[in-house]
């Protein structure tokens, strides 16, 4: 393979991981107005769709592989397709919590309704913009954006503790809207899991440009 078929190649595995990165997006939008419209064939539909991020993962791995064994990789593409391998895996995790994510939609469908905990929507659309920054920034090298997104994250982190604290009293001032609650705390740790896979996919946008892994 020629230097030039190399990069040809390249561009095309960076472009697939784009297209998963458009899908998740769209997919994080759908679960995220779901939750309060709670509308079942739509969680349906997104638990239904897992399966395709699990195939894009998987031919996305298969495409790195490729590029390994057919030319040894010089440095900066080692850290591309390393890149690439490590962000699928993010980005497939965060798909399957938006599965989750409706899972627990479901079952707040079969109940009564209850007031949302305080600041879960601002905790939802603090997570959304985290999750489409760090896929702006792995596409454009962006490393102040990484950087914005990996700050973030702390914020996220807070929004859940008051909320675990919230749903506890409430729950205990109320326990007849326990399995309610119980369900929005569940979404709210899954919230918080997105939240740090979108730090991971930050995290790599530096070592792609700076060579720099952050713990």
């Amino acid at each position: 393979m020629t230097r030039t078929k190399f990069q040809e190649e390249l561009q095309l595995l960076l472009n697939s991981v784009r297209v998963m990165g458009v899908n998740l997006e769209d997919t994080l939008d759908r679960v995220i107005d779901n939750l309060e419209k709670k509308d079942v064939e739509v969680a349906q539909e997104i638990i239904n769709g897992d399966d395709k991020f699990d195939s894009d993962e998987v031919n996305i791995e298969k495409q790195c592989l490729e590029l390994v064994l057919t030319q040894t990789p010089v440095a900066t593409d080692w850290r591309e397709i390393a890149s690439c391998l490590k962000l699928v895996g993010d980005m497939e995790r965060i798909a399957d919590h938006c599965s989750d994510i409706s899972q627990y939609t479901l079952k707040l469908a079969e109940k009564p309704a209850v007031e949302l905990p305080e600041n879960f929507m601002r905790m939802l659309k603090v997570m959304r913009e985290m999750v489409y920054d760090s896929i702006t920034a792995i596409s454009e090298n962006d490393v102040e954006l990484a950087q914005k997104v990996m700050a973030t994250d702390d914020a996220v982190d807070d929004y859940f503790a008051e909320m675990r604290q919230q749903l506890t009293t409430v729950m205990m001032q109320q326990p007849q809207q326990v399995p309610q609650y119980v369900d929005y705390l569940m979404i709210a740790k899954y919230v918080e899991r997105i939240a740090d896979h979108a730090t991971n996919i930050a995290q790599w946008v530096l070592f792609v440009v700076k060579n720099e892994l952050k713990n």
